[in-house]
């Protein structure tokens, strides 16, 4: 059973899947979801939204236990995968889960948590302050070089699911610290983590905007099975700080695959990630890992690594599968160098709108064009696909109600390039 409809990695899953004779059963909270209409969805069932979680679990507790075959239960997002680690005591004997527990999890969502534990294996991080209160941003007046970041703890269950904010100077921090303080969170988190409601502060790094170095895989509980894809997120919108449209391949590399077995190891996390890295002229800085499905992942597929699958097979104990399907990965890993992911159809809105707007100059829109053209062939799309073409419609449809429905957020994202 996978959720989040409108997510592209919920797709790239259902089509794994289904293209591996697995069922799927599709949960969301409305009809508009892309997944929800692709052809290797076997079944649409309506659930509540993952941010009343109260609601969302008796949902999936009920599912359960009404439901005559074990469905397997895979996050495919930050709020599931804490969700399902911090309740596992009700959902284990409902569902097949392969989950590393609610210290991992959190450990890797929380950015308080991931910055103490990277630091000690070994792995490189942005310089990050953690101000429990206004009083502690003196510290970071004093020591930050603006601009700077601030940005939530974690995501889970965060009201606006805002990635970050842009501070510019040392006189703005108080005032932009008090206003981005204002996003809540749901109270069942604040209840596990109190702390988690204070935003930390991270040093800006404009070399994000340029490209982001991605490490996704899969890890079993014993770290011996490992196999894993990098890439570089080349384009994403917002332009500075946003959703990936454009990923090209890019080479492993042995020491942040060794530092990213460590960090998984300290935590004893296991199953799908994907890790985020800003590549520097000196180093690659930690940012995010993903403990969970994410939105490229049909790019890794295509690659031949099957994500899904894998976490499929791991989550009913079929060793023998999960082993095999591992050993095939790692035998066709070479061969998948030329393909490039691209949203075409968020790129060509961005390269269209934005053009007009004037947020997107010439030259660079003709060097996306010419990057389009150069690899149309091999381009791996997370929803155009010449066998599953119904829910690339459902997003365009879903796309013209969005801009209809809340005109000031698209003309913000997409016309003008803001956040």
């Amino acid at each position: 059973m996978l959720f989040s409809a409108n997510f592209y990695g919920t797709l790239a899953a259902a089509r794994c899947l289904g293209r591996h004779g697995v069922d799927v059963t599709v949960a969301d909270t409305g009809r508009l979801g892309p997944a929800s209409y692709s052809r290797f969805v076997s079944r649409r069932v309506q659930c509540p939204p993952e941010s009343q979680p109260e609601a969302f679990l008796q949902w999936l507790v009920d599912f359960g236990l009404r439901e005559p075959v074990k469905h397997v239960l895979y996050p495919t997002s930050d709020e599931l995968a804490w969700l399902i680690s911090a309740h596992r005591a009700k959902l284990q004997d409902l569902f097949h889960l392969y989950d590393p527990g609610v210290d991992a999890v959190y450990g890797l969502l929380n950015k308080r948590r991931l910055h103490e534990v990277g630091t000690e294996v070994g792995l490189h991080l942005p310089r990050t302050w953690f101000p429990q209160s206004e009083a502690d941003l003196e510290q970071v007046r004093r020591e930050a070089s603006f601009p700077v970041l601030l940005k939530p703890t974690t995501q889970i269950l965060h009201a606006t699911h805002r990635k970050g904010q842009p501070v510019a100077s040392p006189d703005e921090l108080a005032r932009e610290y008090r206003e981005f303080a204002r996003d809540t969170y749901a109270p069942m988190l604040v209840k596990f983590d109190p702390a988690v409601v204070n935003p930390m502060v991270q040093e800006f790094h404009p070399e994000a905007a340029e490209g982001i170095y991605s490490l996704s895989g899969f890890v079993d509980e014993t770290g011996e099975l490992f196999e894993a894809r990098a890439s570089m997120k080349v384009l994403q919108r917002p332009r500075k700080l946003g959703v990936g449209v454009c990923f090209e391949p890019a080479p492993l590399h042995p020491e942040l695959v060794a530092g990213l077995t460590r960090l998984c190891k300290r935590l004893g996390y296991h199953g799908v990630f994907e890790v985020e890295f800003i590549q520097t002229k000196d180093s690659y800085l930690l940012i995010d890992f993903n403990p969970r499905f994410y939105g490229q992942m049909g790019f890794d597929v295509a690659r031949g690594l099957p994500l899904p699958l894998l976490a499929y097979h791991a989550a009913t104990g079929n060793r023998v599968a999960l082993e095999r399907e591992v050993a095939q990965a790692k035998a066709v890993s070479a061969q998948h160098d030329e393909e490039v992911f691209c949203n075409r159809i968020a790129l060509e809105m961005l390269l269209n709108l934005q053009r007009l707007s004037g947020a997107l100059p010439a030259q660079e829109a003709r060097q996306w064009r010419q990057w389009l053209n150069v690899h149309r062939e091999k381009a791996v799309d997370p929803l155009i696909d010449g066998d599953d073409m119904v829910p690339a419609a459902v997003e365009l449809a879903t796309i013209a109600y969005g801009s209809a429905r809340h005109p000031r957020a698209f003309l913000r994202m997409m016309v003008f390039n803001r956040s």
